[in-house]
């Protein structure tokens, strides 16, 4: 039977954690508050109010989370906290930068006011006769928490400016030792630095808990406020807020604030917290503002002009590195001069190497036009030679002479369309066979375009050169290869040169021919309006142009150029715009040449 019992009993306990357990709140809102004296104390110190917020909200698993200075913003940031508890200084930070709220300010236990309830001692050991002042710490060290901490370093730091001490630049040096602020107060009582600023009531919490003696330490720049009885070496501060942060619900952050504010001291064991309404942290802000930190460091330029102004021996120093920098200008300025003269001089070079190409254009297009203009020429010959039989014929069959005005007109007509054909072909040279010799297509194109640089940057294009690497060597003639890349990058620049708007783009490319790895493949690709179908169909005749100067042979030249090759070239418009021309080359045409 006592068997049986027990067995109950063991199954109505599991019922009843299993129903604890269930009951339990699943919910977590997490409080961060600054562990100034460490984790441990820190929990200690804000379990009230903790414990106050858990009765308030059991639907809630109210958790505190000791943290330092950084992992109080890094947490803010990652949206982990939900509220947190913090030095004034270190919320007017938060505030700015994360839209963090204060929803309620600490009651000072020590003080009745709690606009006036932080503050910092600054301190040395007593038994340092060379101490006695805040003028006898020029040249000595000071520790403080860090460049962040309010009570531990900021609050001392105002104090040593009102009194005209630059801690930074006066004082040999200043040392931050981090959390917990006890680690200043032992390492000045042990010799490691001359002096130290911590919050205010430090030193009597740490000789009640038996830790230190406070006849050991002398307070400089003593103060006294009525109702405070710790030692004091500046203004008081308001107290610590109570924030929430930027995401949390505002009607959660609602009820917590009042379960704050109905908070008394003797609340969950008598432990002295209490809260009140939030107060203005303007005297915060107003040390801010004279420290220039937090949301009001100063721009470059006002830096500048503090440093100018502390450091007016150096003056002269800076005048004459100004000196120095004008030289250093003027000899810069010579050097762009000496380098645009060799600029000029190249440019003069490419000019005389465009010339030559004009001249082997000239060359070249006489062969051409030898060909292009052969079908004209003859269409107008063979009607001469028609009527002037056929007039020979007529005057034999005894015409009168007003039968032959007609076909004699026609005849006058035709010689005269010849005559205008034949006019196209002035100012060129005699054709003559051109070598061939080994070239690197890559290098061919590259010369083109820096032959054309200064028109490519007058007409503002942007070249991409897309040149695949390692590609054989040709046999051609390098100068009419070059032309025909020149002949087609000109055409992209006035194609271009047309256009009213958008980006002007060249695209020059080579690679081996995807088709046909015997070949080589370059094309130049513009982003220019593109061409009609009729104007794409006759692209490489001769005189198919529709400007007002030259005859219309560049690209019919280099069609010829490429035919006599053996390679092939054509014309495309792009998908989105401008057009594209390509030529290949065989590979093997040294050999065959």
């Amino acid at each position: 039977m006592r068997a049986w019992r027990w067995i109950f009993l063991t199954l109505f306990g599991i019922v009843l954690s299993g129903i604890a357990s269930i009951a339990a709140p699943t919910v977590s809102l997490t409080i961060g508050v600054l562990a100034w004296r460490g984790d441990e104390k820190a929990r200690q110190q804000w379990e009230p109010t903790r414990a106050t917020l858990q009765a308030a909200f059991p639907e809630y698993n109210i958790v505190l989370r000791p943290i330092g200075l950084k992992g109080m913003e890094a947490a803010l940031a990652a949206q982990e906290l939900d509220f947190f508890i913090t030095n004034p200084g270190n919320y007017i930070e938060m505030e700015q930068r994360y839209g963090a709220s204060r929803l309620v300010t600490l009651e000072s236990v020590r003080v009745g006011a709690p606009a006036a309830s932080v503050g910092a001692v600054l301190f040395s050991r007593s038994d340092r006769p060379d101490i006695r002042t805040l003028g006898d710490l020029r040249g000595k060290t000071l520790l403080g928490v860090s460049r962040e901490a309010f009570g531990g370093f900021q609050i001392g730091w105002g104090v040593l400016q009102r009194a005209g001490i630059d801690p930074f630049t006066d004082m040999a040096g200043v040392t931050f030792a981090g959390f917990p602020l006890d680690n200043i107060v032992t390492q000045v009582a042990n010799g490691h630095a001359d002096a130290g600023t911590v919050r205010a009531c430090l030193l009597e919490e740490m000789a009640q808990e038996g830790r230190i003696e406070m006849e050991d330490f002398r307070v400089l720049n003593p103060q006294h406020v009525d109702g405070f009885d710790c030692a004091l070496s500046s203004p008081l501060y308001p107290n610590w807020p109570f924030a929430k942060a930027r995401q949390t619900n505002h009607v959660l952050a609602k009820r917590v604030a009042v379960a704050l504010l109905e908070m008394s001291p003797q609340s969950k064991g008598g432990a002295g917290q209490s809260w009140t309404i939030p107060l203005s942290y303007q005297p915060v802000t107003e040390l801010f503002k004279s420290l220039h930190i937090g949301p009001y460091t100063l721009t470059a330029g006002q830096v500048f002009r503090e440093f100018l102004q502390r450091n007016k021996g150096w003056f002269l120093l800076a005048l004459a590195l100004v000196i120095l920098a004008a030289l250093h200008v003027w000899h810069t300025e010579f050097l762009v001069f000496k380098r645009t003269r060799q600029l000029k001089e190249s440019q003069e070079k490419a000019r005389l190497r465009l010339a030559e190409l004009a001249h082997v254009s000239r060359q070249t297009t006489l062969g051409e036009m030898a060909r292009g203009l052969a079908h004209e020429i003859n269409q107008p010959l063979g009607s001469i030679s028609n009527y002037a039989a056929g007039s020979v014929r007529m005057i034999r069959n005894g015409v009168t002479s007003a039968q032959l005005e007609e076909p004699l007109r026609e005849i006058a007509h035709q010689a005269e369309h010849a005559g205008r054909v034949l006019k196209r072909i002035r100012g060129f040279v005699d054709n003559r066979a051109s070598p061939r010799e080994k070239a690197d297509i890559n290098a061919l194109l590259t010369e083109a375009i820096d032959l054309l640089g200064a028109e490519l940057r007058q007409a503002d294009i942007t070249v991409q050169s897309r040149l695949a690497p390692d590609l054989p060597q040709l046999s051609v003639d390098g100068v009419a290869i070059e032309q025909v890349a020149v002949n087609l990058v000109r055409n992209a620049i006035e194609a271009m040169a047309a256009q009213a708007s958008g980006p002007r783009i060249l695209q020059v490319s080579s690679e081996r021919d995807k088709r046909d790895a015997t070949r080589l493949r370059v094309t130049i690709r513009d982003s220019g309006p593109g061409l009609d179908a009729d104007a794409l169909e006759h692209i490489f005749e001769p005189f198919n142009s529709d400007k007002s100067s030259g005859m219309g042979l560049g690209l019919s030249i280099s069609y010829s150029i490429i035919e006599s090759h053996g390679g092939m070239i054509y014309a495309d418009n792009n998908p989105d715009g401008g057009v594209s021309i390509s030529f290949t080359l065989p590979v093997d045409q040294g050999n065959n040449a």
